[in-house]
């Protein structure tokens, strides 16, 4: 009984995983919809994300991509805690105060200004800066807990790797954002303003670590998955056969 528990309990762990990888997907497939099916509408090379709030039908796309977003990153901290990976403290914050940032951008829209006017307006403004910044901190702080355990040292490298390359972007699309105050500031980057390719970029690396997180899931919940059969022991409770003569 206490071996099957067991199992339910490792097949719990897994779904996890599956709807963190499913939710990342959906979110990763959603954002390069939009940016084809809307690009006469939002220039995706130059305008960020929160445009598509002002274009029929894009509004409910974004929305859906930013929730799905946050969904998988909890689900994938969910499930590494019930796989035993220490997460407590700076990881557990940083991870869900990204994904509070997530739903905190898609509830309050930006304002369909060049300046900030309202209270909606703010508020996401506040939480794209902590979107752009959060992810890669949780990323980097999570890393050590995962060293501590032999099966997720694997994918240790590949979530620094991830999240100091969201950090670069994001440090790169905030210095594209200058020319909203110094004009002319974009000619650094040849005259092309390239802050809407950047956020996605950055957002896309995101997604990225949670996928990275969540696979390295589904290989160590697997194996517990899996029924092993084990070596043949004879019932002490059968009768023994007679001994020849």
């Amino acid at each position: 009984m206490r071996r099957s528990g067991l199992r339910w309990s490792v097949i719990g762990t897994l779904l996890l995983a599956m709807l963190a990888l499913l939710a990342a997907g959906r979110a990763t497939v959603i954002m390069i919809y939009l940016g084809v099916a809307y690009r006469d509408e939002v220039d995706p090379i130059s305008q960020p994300l929160s445009f598509y709030e002002f274009v029929d039908g894009g509004s409910q796309l974004l929305t859906s991509a930013v929730v799905a977003l946050a969904v998988g990153a909890l689900a994938v901290l969910f499930g590494m805690a019930r796989a035993g990976v220490r997460l407590a403290g700076r990881p557990t914050v940083l991870f869900t105060t990204w994904a509070l940032c997530l739903v905190l951008a898609a509830i309050f829209p930006t304002d369909d200004s060049p300046r900030i006017l309202t209270f909606a307006g703010w508020v996401h403004q506040f939480a794209g800066a902590g979107i752009l910044a959060l992810l890669s901190f949780a990323g980097l702080a999570a890393a050590p807990r995962l060293a501590e355990n032999e099966p997720w040292r694997p994918v240790v490298g590949l979530v620094r790797a991830l999240s100091v390359a969201a950090a670069a972007l994001a440090v790169v699309y905030v210095v594209s954002r200058l020319n909203d105050w110094i004009p002319g500031f974009v000619s650094v980057f040849g005259g092309v303003d390239p802050g809407g390719i950047l956020q996605r970029m950055a957002l896309v690396f995101h997604g990225a670590v949670v996928a990275a997180l969540a696979v390295q899931l589904v290989r160590v919940s697997w194996p517990a998955v899996r029924p092993r059969a084990g070596p043949w022991l004879p019932d002490p409770t059968a009768p023994s056969a007679a001994p020849p003569c």
